[in-house]
């Protein structure tokens, strides 16, 4: 299976078109709103060449669709869709489109682990054997408490190994031989038949202490000590705070961070949505994946809109600068407080994120300047970054996979590309 991980690719806004004060005592409204018109026709001309150039890049057709979102703390400034999001029945792909955005999903998950700190559910001091109905013991360091704040900032010493692909549930049936799906991909997903709940899934691997067994997951570091980013940690986060809340993840998640956000494309549940907006997935610009879910879907299982994700990203902007309105500010600073020190990243397999500044908030990502995350899955890309001194961001969507060298220069070049027109 082709898993794209863009981790350590970032995109980054800035936006220079700020009108100066007038330091004079004049006061001119008719000045005054000729520039705001000026200014106004400006970023409409920007628009429509940001615009045309994206059609450029969707016209080299590695990708079947995308979509864009450029935001601030107020607002979306643009956002648009490209392409199909099914080749098949010639449905264009736009801001609205909705699709799995894989680990971006860890950010929804961030925010509402953040919620239930805020509510007194639980600390990140805790260990998460304090609300688990099975226990998790590092079986190299059975002494050694495993904590939340472990879980958030992937220092828990839980892997994912082989055991993860067993989360990949195929929900289609009839999927052999049907032409238009890639059929060198099918044995990487597990049939629905075999489809079980995250409670199983987590216990099943995370209580294998035989090194051995092809189920183990755990690396050779003592839990809190070495950075491995781990989604079965992530989902075991998911599940801590559904026990500590005493209430579905999904609902609690839904209750406090999307209706919150008056989120109408924004889903863990498809069956909230309207799935005739969902996107399919390729592998390849002729061959798409089938249908598939995760059962640690807290991990990269929320499906979105770039339009929605939009609203949660000027959310986060506006609280890193003080202004959120979703959690408190003692809650937000909790929220963004970088946890990693170089001794986590100390190890060989860090040394390159080490060098680029890599640290993590509540699952929030921190990485050469910019602040946000990535994500990758079969037929996902997602990239939803910004940097802090310029109060803008970008959101970007692909529904194909960046499986070879154009691909990725194509990525690279939208990044390119809106660089130069909003710095």
């Amino acid at each position: 299976m082709i898993r794209i991980l863009i981790g350590s690719f970032f995109v980054l806004l800035c936006f220079s078109c700020k009108q100066e004060k007038n330091t004079t005592t004049q006061n001119n409204t008719e000045s005054s709103v000729s520039n705001s018109n000026t200014v106004e026709n400006k970023f409409q001309i920007l628009k429509t060449r940001i615009d045309k150039q994206l059609d450029s890049i969707n016209d080299l057709n590695y990708f079947n669709g995308f979509g864009v979102a450029v935001v601030n703390k107020d607002s979306i400034l643009f956002t648009k869709g490209y392409g199909y999001r099914d080749l098949e029945k010639s449905l264009p792909y736009t801001s609205h489109t909705i699709q799995n955005i894989a680990s971006i999903s860890k950010v929804f998950v961030g925010l509402t682990l953040a919620k239930a700190i805020e509510e007194e559910k639980l600390k990140l001091d805790d260990d998460i054997n304090k609300y688990l109905p099975f226990t998790v013991k590092h079986p190299l360091f059975p002494n050694d408490t495993i904590r939340v704040q472990h879980l958030v900032n992937h220092t828990s010493g839980i892997s994912d190994r082989e055991y993860y692909s067993s989360s990949y549930i195929n929900l289609e049936k009839d999927t052999n031989g049907n032409p238009l799906i890639d059929q060198e991909e099918l044995e990487y997903f597990v049939p629905i038949e075999e489809d079980r709940s995250l409670e199983e899934f987590l216990k099943s691997g995370l209580t294998v202490t035989d090194s051995t067994h092809s189920d183990y997951i755990f690396n050779e570091y003592k839990p809190g000590t070495i950075h491995e980013y781990s989604n079965i940690g992530a989902a075991l986060a998911a599940y801590v705070v559904e026990k500590a809340t005493q209430t579905d993840f999904k609902d609690y998640s839904k209750q406090y961070v999307i209706d919150e956000l008056k989120l109408k494309e924004t889903s863990w549940r498809l069956s909230d949505l309207d799935t005739t907006l969902r996107s399919k997935v390729y592998s390849t610009i002729d061959l798409r994946y089938p249908d598939y879910k995760l059962i640690t879907f807290a991990d990269g299982g929320m499906y979105t809109s770039v339009h929605d994700l939009g609203l949660v990203f000027s959310e986060i902007i506006a609280a890193y600068q003080g202004e959120g309105t979703l959690l408190n500010k003692d809650t937000y600073k909790l929220f963004f407080t970088k946890s990693l020190d170089s001794t986590h990243l100390s190890n060989k397999e860090n040394l390159k994120n080490l060098k680029n500044e890599q640290n993590h908030g509540i699952f929030l990502s921190y990485e050469q300047g910019r602040i946000g995350h990535t994500g990758g899955d079969p037929g996902v890309g997602t990239v939803m970054f910004f940097k802090p001194e310029n109060d803008f961001g970008i959101i970007y969507f692909v529904n194909t996979d960046i499986n070879s060298k154009e691909a990725m220069q194509t990525f690279v070049n939208i990044t390119e590309l809106l660089e130069s027109n909003f710095e």
